[in-house]
């Protein structure tokens, strides 16, 4: 099993920035899903993170949500892409974090499912309806199997709450922006870089920022304040509206362009 905390630091101090592109399991279909998840390996990406779609996806935006709700109205079972995976990650040499909401692997067992993680090498799982007050509560069955359980901080998360989730978010702390989708201003640049700098006085874990970065230009000024980016909404807008024509080429040449910045 990978040890995901060491993986992530050894990138940050060889002086990298890692590059963590979004998909939306099963997102249009599985075969095509399948083949999404390979090109975004063959263009680079340090790290993979995949999201179980969900029926109240309160932390997505409407492009996300669409892709939930197409693989949903499709009869997206969890099951299902436990047995897929078991299968891609035959092909699959990059590290993978899942993005669930609670509820739908609480119901399924978390236990049950941290084993599926175990078993699969699954490198870690972020909750984002989870506070980090709550860790406790659920992170032991992921940490007794070497599984990071990584935690969402915002801009305006407070100083207090900020610290107890630093200490225990593990792998990377996902720090959520606020940039639109139209570029960067230098109000919002500033916000982020005092944010970045308030976590660093706390931990040296690597910093990936993520939510609204939709072009390399983008990419590039967040990735010279954090140590990865995170990119999602604008690999689903991709293929949105054109689920039955496109191709994963076409993600991979996106992806290799962020890549290059990087």
């Amino acid at each position: 099993m990978l040890n995901f905390e060491k993986y992530t630091e050894e990138i940050k101090i060889k002086g990298q920035k890692a590059l963590v592109p979004f998909l939306t399991a099963f997102y249009p279909n599985p075969n095509k899903f399948a083949e999404l998840l390979l090109a975004a390996q063959t263009a680079g990406a340090d790290v993979i993170e995949i999201g179980l779609p969900f029926s109240d996806p309160v932390a997505d935006g409407k492009i996300i949500q669409h892709s939930s709700e197409w693989v949903l109205s499709r009869g997206f079972r969890l099951k299902d892409f436990m047995d897929f995976y078991k299968e891609i990650k035959k092909d699959l040499h990059v590290p993978a974090v899942i993005m669930s909401y609670l509820n739908p692997v609480y119901q399924y067992g978390l236990k049950k499912f941290s084993d599926f993680m175990q078993k699969e090498e699954i490198a870690g799982i972020i909750f984002p309806d989870l506070p980090g007050e709550e860790a406790k509560l659920i992170e032991e069955p992921f940490l007794q199997r070497n599984i990071s359980v990584v935690f969402m901080v915002a801009p305006s998360t407070a100083s207090k709450r900020l610290e107890k989730i630093v200490r225990v978010s593990r792998g990377f702390i996902y720090l959520v922006t606020r940039y639109g989708v139209t570029g960067l201003n230098s109000e919002v640049d500033e916000e982020l870089k005092k944010k970045v700098e308030h976590i660093r006085e706390m931990t040296n874990k690597p910093i990936y920022a993520g939510f609204g970065i939709s072009t390399s230009v983008q990419a590039k000024q967040v990735a010279g304040q954090v140590d990865g980016v995170i990119v999602g909404s604008a690999l689903i807008r991709l293929i949105k509206g054109r689920e039955n024509e496109f191709r994963a080429s076409e993600v991979k040449n996106f992806l290799e362009e962020f890549r290059k910045v990087l």
